[in-house]
């Protein structure tokens, strides 16, 4: 039975340490050590050897989470790695943020070049990233032409994070036509409205008031997601589609054409956790620049 989960996703209030990868319990992966999550994990082992990108991805989320086996992130590196080589936009995408999050992995110019990978493939969360990423010096020496390209496929895509982002940039002023040709000219002919979703403390309101909504607003800070039952529903049914086509090791497809099902209801492409992304752009970012758009309203 399809459920929906209704969600606020505020950028600048959960850059700031606020989990916004939560789903409804029935559909979180995290740590298992129970059978039923054992015996899932040794079927999605098997179909990965055989050459499935989906499986792959979901085998990496099982090492990652440490669902049905001891959490490994350099073996959940090795499934992304392999899904990402037979074509799995999400095993690019995903290789990409642990090679730039994960401190025991760390490798930025991997993770980079994974993120284009995704990037390429329409990926519009990874080309934002990327965007980030060239705007700053975090990593690289800034590179406003390719944070001008980048940008600008994300803005195009309509990702709000990517208006949220315009918006913090107009406000350490790098934010030019000399700049950012391309993306000033998108920004000034097709607008995407900024979602403010925290308030300044106003004469009506008391700071208590305003207090609460802030925490009440924390507590909801997850995506919006549609998924379809619950998790043993969601295995067992890419588990089923799995039965019913090729491997992609050896048809070299995408991974997202399964029979019958639509990326809301695959697994691998429809339970996305978003803490990765706010874990890399609060590192790039800084917590300052976090608390500027907190107090000025701004969400992401």
């Amino acid at each position: 039975m399809k459920k929906t989960i209704k969600i606020l996703s505020i950028l600048f209030i959960s850059l700031i340490g606020v989990n916004n990868s939560s789903y409804a319990a029935s559909a979180q992966m995290g740590p298992c050590d129970e059978q039923v999550c054992v015996d899932y994990f040794k079927q999605y082992k098997k179909y990965a050897k055989l050459g499935y990108a989906d499986a792959m991805v979901t085998l990496a989320e099982m090492y990652y989470h440490g669902h049905g086996t001891e959490k490994n992130l350099k073996k959940a590196l090795k499934q992304y790695r392999s899904a990402a080589k037979w074509g799995s936009v999400k095993g690019q995408y995903k290789t990409g943020i642990m090679y730039l999050n994960e401190e025991e992995i760390k490798d930025v110019e991997e993770g980079v070049k994974y993120l284009k990978k995704a990037a390429r493939k329409n990926h519009v969360t990874a080309s934002l990233l990327l965007g980030i990423i060239y705007s700053s010096e975090k990593y690289f020496e800034e590179d406003l032409s390719e944070a001008d390209k980048w940008l600008t496929k994300a803005y195009k895509k309509k990702h709000e994070k990517a208006a949220a982002y315009v918006e913090y940039l107009k406000s350490t002023e790098k934010f030019t036509a000399k700049n950012f040709p391309d993306l000033t000219k998108e920004v000034a002919a097709n607008p995407i409205e900024v979602p403010t979703v925290v308030s300044k403390t106003s004469p009506a309101k008391s700071q208590d008031e305003n207090s609460n909504a802030q925490q009440a607003a924390k507590k909801d800070d997850v995506e919006v997601i549609t998924v379809y039952g619950s998790l043993p529903d969601l295995l067992d049914a890419q588990l089923a589609s799995l039965r019913n086509t090729y491997p992609e090791k050896h048809a070299q497809n995408t991974g997202s054409n399964i029979i019958g099902k639509n990326c809301a209801q695959t697994l691998s492409c429809g339970l996305t956790h978003s803490e990765d992304f706010v874990r890399l752009t609060r590192n790039i970012m800084g917590h300052q620049a976090v608390l500027k758009f907190k107090s000025e309203g701004i969400g992401w």
